[in-house]
Order: structure tokens, then C-alpha cells, then sequence
């Protein structure tokens, strides 16, 4: 990606865009799981000691002096808060459904940029929603999802043609977790928690509502960008240096098609190997999703932080994944280089590493009840373990079939987004104390 003798090119730019974007975009995703815990009301004469489940609260805190939680507007109890941050995800599974298809035929360039735009758009909507109708927010969150499926098989479909395959390691590592997921979505998601903390907890623009309007500001200057300085094929950029595009091409023994070619549905549903990524992006985004849309909550009910430390403390993991990732990239790289095991095996032993590891620093978390040190440990060992996910199966569709990476990588995230929406609702029936009744209202909001 970054060859001695290439110097900075547009390939580069692309990266860093992409990287940009994607946490541009998991700013906006993840502002509700930072922002609800300012949101939410808590009534004054509730004792921080009632929950069982709790830890005990900070020695100079009482009820009566208690500033670690404000008070917030909306009278939400757990399921349905647990219901407001799922609703993304019942909508991005539709989107990722179609959105391998929108991809292919309107070309990444143009869907990335409208899937980052509208959900930019919506973010700015989402005070004056919520405050009119949780319904109507819930189903603002759901139809944002929709738009946002498309999102990684658009990036997907552009790296065929924008990255080498020698590059495509590193590029994963540090462009999806450094800058903005896979390095990008992590980058987005430390911003949201550090930044969302501080701005919900403060007067600047109504409090909680900044959060919303900041990331929606940034993510259409985001947009604008985008569409100036990127196309779809290296050839069909005005600015491209022959002497990159030549390094491009040499490296790149299999280039996309510029055409949409018919999607082979039937070898799809029939592919061993692809139905293996399938069972991966699921696991992966389960614990993903865990530590992404509960944690900020956790601190707060639990462990008893305020908004700022809670905020900073929620992205502490994902720093940790920013070092972590492009490392487990290198290494990954090396041996492919070095043909010390084979892509494949390479892509096994990274995806082994990131899930087991990483699962099992999350069992390890609840035998550690309220040692707040050891807690932070483990989630941030948990994530950087899970980053070398990036540099192995993540990257299994373009190995599998470059002309249809979009397609495949939005079927396989399809079925991933339904842990979105699983892990609050069980959550919710969880924590709520009353696992019959929880069972119950789940039934009847959801039926």
C-alpha cells in the first residue's frame, strides 16, 4: 500500500476517505448508545444501592449530591431503551440485503456517498424526532439502517479496483479500525463515545442534541469531499499519475469488471466457503455489538461514572484496537510476502485468534464484578485480540469472487446485523429483573 518508490498517490486519498467516512458514519450510528445515557430520566429518589446487580456507588456520593447520572427527559425503562438502539439494525438488515445489489449497479463512488449523506441528514432530524414520538424516532433509526446497508459493499466493491491484492491486509487493518471500522468504524466509535460523553454532559447546544447536530455537520463536509475526489475506477480519475495507475494495475492480477455482470444467486447459496463467512461476520458483530451499544450504559448503571468518564472510558477499548490492529495487518502481510503459510491459512489463523480470544476475555469479565482496572483490562484486550479479524476471513469475499465482493459482503452482513438487535433486546430481558414479564413485553412490542 505504501511502496518505497510509489510516494503518496490517490490511492492514498481513497484510503484515507474511506477511512474518514466510515467513522463519520459510526459517529452517527453510535450517537444514541453515548447520548440515551443523558436522555434517559432517572428519578430523584431512586438509591443508587437498589440494584442487586450494581456496584456500590463512589464513597462522596449520596442521593442527595449524586451528579454521575442528570436528568434526563425521556421516562424509558430498559426495553425500551433497549428497542431505540436496536432499530438500526432491523432496517440494516434489509439494507444489507440490497445493498450488494445498489452497490454493483450505481457504482461504489456514488452509493458511499449517499449512504453517509442520509444518515448525516437523519442524525440532524433525530432531536426534533425523538422529542415528537419515540415511535417516530425508532422508525427514523430503522430507515437509516436501510440506507446505511449498502454502505460496506459499496467500499467493498471499490477496493477491488483501488487496492492491490498484496495490500489488502494492511489496508483492512489500518483503514477499518485506525482512522475510522475496521480501523475507520473504531476511530468513529472513540470520537463518539469520548466526544458524545463531554458534549451530553454539558449546556453546549441543548446538551445531548449536539451530539446529534456536531456529527451531522461533519458527516455532510464528509460527503462533499468525497465526491470531488473520488471515482469509481483508478482510470476514470482525472488526477491519476500513469505511474500509479501502472502500480495498480501490475499488482492486481484480477481486476473488477466496470460492467454489472449477473449475480450468480444460485453458486452463491451454494458456496461452502461463503457460508463460512457468513457464520463469522455473525459471531464478530455479536460481540462487536455487545461492547459497542451496551457498554456506556453498563458504566453508568453499574459501575457509576459520569458522563465524561464514562464516555472516555467506553472508547478506551477502541484505542486499544487503533494500536493493535494495523500490527496483527503487518504481521498478516509478512507472512503472505514471506509465503510462510498460505492466504488462506493466513485468513484462519487470524479469524481463530480475533474470535476465541477475544470471547473468552468477555467471559472472563464476570468474575471480575466491580474491579473497574481489571474490567477496562479485559474489554481492551478483547477488542485488540478481535481486530486480527480483519486481516482473515473480513476480507473473505474479495479472495472468494472480486466481481461480486459487494454482493457477497452484503448478504454477509445482512445476516451479522441481526446480533444488532439481538444483544439489546437480550439485554433488556436480562437486566430487567423480571425475565417472564420482560419475555412478555418483548412479545407484544415486537409481534
Amino acid at each position: 500500500m505504501f511502496p518505497a518508490n510509489g510516494g503518496w498517490g490517490l490511492r492514498h486519498v481513497f484510503g484515507l476517505l474511506i477511512f474518514l467516512g466510515i467513522a463519520v458514519n459510526y459517529m452517527n450510528r453510535n450517537n444514541i448508545s453515548i447520548a440515551i445515557v443523558a436522555m434517559v430520566m432517572v428519578s430523584n429518589d431512586s438509591d443508587v444501592t437498589e440494584r442487586a446487580d450494581g456496584c456500590p456507588p463512589p464513597p462522596s456520593t449520596s442521593n442527595e449530591t449524586r451528579d454521575y447520572a442528570p436528568m434526563g427527559e425521556f421516562d424509558w425503562d430498559e426495553m425500551t431503551q433497549g428497542k431505540i438502539l436496536g432499530s438500526f439494525f432491523y432496517g440494516y438488515i434489509v439494507g444489507n440485503l440490497l445493498g450488494g445489489f445498489v452497490a454493483e449497479y450505481f457504482g461504489g463512488r456514488f452509493t458511499l456517498g449517499v449512504c453517509v449523506a442520509s444518515l448525516s441528514v437523519f442524525s440532524l432530524l433525530s432531536p426534533i424526532s425523538v422529542r415528537t414520538s419515540t415511535t417516530l424516532y425508532v422508525g427514523l433509526r430503522a430507515l437509516s439502517g436501510i440506507l446505511q446497508g449498502p454502505l460496506f459493499p459499496a467500499i467493498f466493491t471499490l477496493m477491488v479496483s483501488w487496492v492491490p491484492p498484496k495490500d489488502k491486509a494492511i489496508f483492512s487493518s489500518v483503514v477499518f479500525r485506525i482512522l475510522p471500522s475496521s480501523t475507520g468504524d473504531r476511530f468513529g466509535t472513540v470520537i463518539s463515545m469520548a466526544l458524545g460523553g463531554v458534549m451530553s454532559g454539558s449546556d453546549f447546544l441543548g446538551g445531548w442534541p449536539s451530539v446529534f447536530y456536531v456529527f451531522g455537520i461533519v458527516g455532510l463536509l464528509w460527503s462533499l469531499a468525497w465526491f470531488v475526489l473520488i471515482r469509481d475506477q483508478p482510470e476514470d480519475h482525472p488526477w491519476i499519475s500513469s505511474k500509479e495507475l501502472s502500480y495498480i494495475r501490475s499488482h492486481s492480477p484480477t481486476v473488477k469488471s466496470s460492467k454489472a455482470l449477473k449475480i450468480p444467486w444460485k453458486d452463491i447459496a451454494t458456496s461452502t466457503p461463503f457460508l463460512c463467512l457468513v457464520v463469522f461476520q455473525f459471531g464478530y458483530r455479536l460481540g462487536f455489538f455487545i461492547i459497542l451499544t451496551e457498554i456506556p450504559t453498563y458504566l453508568n448503571n453499574i459501575q457509576h461514572f459520569d458522563l465524561a468518564s464514562n464516555g472516555i472510558l467506553s472508547a478506551v477499548p477502541h484505542v486499544c484496537v487503533l494500536i493493535a490492529s494495523p500490527l496483527f495487518g503487518a504481521i498478516a502481510d509478512k507472512i503472505s510476502e514471506k509465503k510462510w503459510l498460505s492466504i488462506t491459512t493466513t485468513r484462519k489463523l487470524a479469524t481463530g485468534v480475533g474470535l476465541y480470544s477475544s470471547s473468552l476475555c468477555l467471559i472472563a469479565m464476570w468474575f471480575v464484578d466491580c474491579n473497574t482496572t481489571l474490567i477496562v483490562v479485559l474489554l481492551c484486550t478483547a477488542e485488540s485480540l478481535n481486530s486480527a479479524q480483519l486481516s482473515g476471513a473480513y476480507l473473505g469475499e474479495q479472495d472468494i469472487s472480486p466481481n461480486f465482493a459487494g454482493v457477497l459482503k452484503g448478504i454477509a452482513n445482512s445476516v451479522a446485523s441481526i446480533a444488532g438487535f439481538i444483544v439489546p433486546l437480550i439485554v433488556g430481558v436480562i437486566t430487567s429483573g423480571n425475565v417472564s414479564l420482560a419475555l412478555e413485553n418483548l412479545f407484544l412490542n415486537y409481534r
